[in-house]
């Protein structure tokens, strides 16, 4: 077998027999009962976006769908327009108080979403949360105008923060992935199709929803690159 089980630096080798390689001795330390000690069963991914602010997917099939997409986009709106009005009529002192007022519900949004995705992985004794690596999202992806701002004032980065913070609180370790096709390939037969709106269809019959697809993706992935989030 070729297999290939990627933990932090060490690199678990599925094949006759088990073998777990260490580089700093660089030989053989463990043969025999390899594969349970490193498999994803205690693996969570998660898939942050926009309409749908996360989704958690575990090898054992639970899924869960966080926040309010929706919500999240009328509260930027409504905060915009206010902010356009408060520059219009050259009033900056209402402007830096809309600013700081949006910016203390949307990390309060955060904060609810993270101790929620954290509490999850708790629930199913997860020890390690997976998450994608987003730093060139705002440049990178293409997006309709009604999306442009809630994507430019979305923090990927603190709802990150925010997850590694908790999830280290609870003995969780974070790790990122390679963000790379995680919502186009097929986990069954690794096809790579583009979904149609929310819905992911593939030819080998295998459909679900698009974010949830990029959760199970995460969840499998091997693409280690990195434990921390770099903006």
């Amino acid at each position: 077998m070729n297999t290939i089980y990627k933990s932090n630096h060490n690199i678990v080798y599925s094949c006759k027999y088990h073998v777990v390689f260490c580089p700093k001795y660089r030989r053989p330390v463990l043969v025999d009962g390899v594969v349970d000690a490193f498999s994803n069963d205690n693996v969570m991914g998660v898939d942050l976006g926009i309409k749908c602010p996360a989704v958690s997917y575990c090898p054992d099939g639970s899924v869960k769908f966080y926040g309010n997409g929706r919500k999240n986009k009328y509260i930027r709106r409504h905060y915009n327009n206010l902010r356009k009005r408060f520059q219009k009529a050259k009033k900056p002192k209402a402007v830096v108080k809309i600013n700081n007022k949006e910016q203390r519900i949307m990390k309060d949004i955060d904060h609810k979403l993270s101790r929620e995705i954290v509490n999850t992985a708790k629930t199913h004794d997860v020890s390690v949360i997976k998450l994608e690596r987003l730093q060139n999202i705002r440049s990178t992806t293409r997006t309709s105008r009604k999306n442009n701002h809630s994507l430019h004032t979305w923090s990927f980065y603190r709802l990150a923060q925010f997850i590694e913070y908790k999830a280290k609180l609870a003995g969780i370790e974070v790790e990122y992935v390679d963000p790379a096709y995680t919502s186009q390939i097929c986990p069954i037969c690794g096809s790579v199709h583009h979904a149609n709106d929310r819905k992911y269809t593939c030819r080998c019959g295998f459909h679900t929803h698009r974010d949830l697809l990029g959760a199970i993706n995460i969840c499998n992935s091997t693409e280690y690159i990195g434990n921390r989030y770099t903006a």
